[in-house]
């Protein structure tokens, strides 16, 4: 009985065992081949330090502007007596203020970043 002692029963020549091998061997050359091609970049610490930098900028910025308008307003307010009108007036223009610093700074960054080598150029309009 083959099955009693866990074995096959088939006898098993040198040729599939070198067959077997070979295309193991080839399959394993592909998988190689495709794991360098589908790869990805190696990441850069500097890359990353850049951009919490540039993040950090931003957040910065917009966070500054409502700080200096409301800060501006609460001065105004003591100044004149018209608590809190002045203060909510400013910290409005504070925040529209910093939005506009920040989108300022964002094309400006986006136009200094260097374009990636792997991406492909837009042909046409893809708006439909």
């Amino acid at each position: 009985m083959a099955g009693a002692e866990k074995e096959s029963g088939r006898t098993t020549g040198g040729r599939d065992t070198d067959d077997i091998r070979q295309r193991l061997d080839a399959l394993e050359g592909k998988l190689d081949a495709a794991r360098v091609r589908h790869a990805p970049p190696p990441e850069q610490p500097e890359g990353r330090g850049r951009a919490m930098g540039q993040a950090l900028r931003l957040s910065t910025e917009l966070v500054a502007g409502v700080v200096v308008g409301g800060f501006i307003g609460w001065v105004l307010d003591g100044a004149f007596g018209s608590k809190p009108f002045l203060m909510v007036a400013f910290l409005l223009l504070g925040a529209a203020a910093g939005i506009l610093n920040v989108v300022r700074t964002a094309k400006r960054m986006q136009a200094e970043a260097p374009v990636p080598k792997d991406l492909k150029p837009v042909d046409g309009d893809d708006d439909d």
